[in-house]
């Protein structure tokens, strides 16, 4: 949600009253130090890690790119092990060389899963909504459904679900059980392209014009008991101080959950 020094950022964000935080390999090497002066900061922080971020353009990927991108995968689980996340995120594929092969892109996930189970962890696979074949979070839950492997399940974002103007509703369809993860994020009313609206305009949850608080029930619903996670793609927020941000993205959680159970 914002950027600088990931010391102050962590700082910052247990400040304000959260008590997890999502990572990236970017923050994992980010110090000239090594990985364990940023484990040391981790544990200095007292933020648990609800997710590591990201195995990209995996399902469908090329013949020619899977041995690649599985030891890539492979090698992001081992960092997520490290960082004591019990998740891994991976989204839809986006490039435009994506098999469209229902039973591809399953067997594709599944391997996934193989993965991640081998090291006692979970994928959370993410319908980008400008993902090539995979936008909706319905497709999304089909092929974890065809999957019907205990360390695959969905992650749900309200950014890509809004995006795309599809119902928020339909969370009330799923399985609570495979819903592994959540990220929060409002949008604005804005003539942008897709693309442009959710990696660059986000807005803080209530602050936009997604049915947040229907996105919220429906979870409620199914009865989601997991992580939920601000992400807020936005240039605007970067460019706050890490203190007021953090005290910002909290204040707005506050506000959706308050008076629900």
């Amino acid at each position: 949600m914002f950027s600088g020094d990931l010391a102050v950022r962590l700082q910052a964000i247990r400040a304000a009253g959260f008590s997890q935080v999502e990572l990236t390999a970017g923050d994992l090497f980010a110090s000239l130090r090594g990985v364990e002066y940023t484990l040391d900061l981790l544990a200095q922080s007292g933020l648990r890690v609800c997710a590591y971020n990201l195995v990209r353009d995996y399902e469908g990927c090329a013949d020619s790119e899977l041995v690649r991108r599985t030891e890539v995968a492979d090698q992001l689980l081992a960092q997520a092990a490290w960082l004591g996340a019990p998740l891994l995120v991976a989204c839809s594929n986006t490039s435009p060389d994506a098999s469209s092969d229902r039973r591809r892109q399953v067997d594709d996930l599944r391997r996934l899963g193989d993965l991640a189970q081998a090291r006692g962890l979970r994928i959370a696979y993410e319908a980008l909504c400008w993902g090539t074949h995979i936008r909706d979070y319905r497709r999304a839950w089909e092929l974890v459904e065809l999957a019907d492997h205990p360390a695959v399940g969905l992650l749900l974002d309200s950014s890509h679900i809004g995006a795309l103007g599809l119902p928020m509703a339909g969370v009330r369809e799923l399985d609570a059980r495979r819903v592994f993860h959540v990220q929060l994020a409002d949008l604005p009313q804005a003539r942008l392209s897709t693309t442009d609206l959710s990696r660059y305009y986000r807005l803080l949850p209530g602050q936009g014009a997604l049915d947040m608080d229907g996105f919220m029930e429906a979870l409620g619903f199914i009865g989601y008991a997991g992580a939920l996670s601000l992400e807020v793609l936005s240039d605007h927020y970067r460019m706050l101080p890490q203190a007021e941000g953090a005290r910002q993205g909290f204040d707005a959680v506050c506000s959706l959950l308050k008076g629900r159970p």
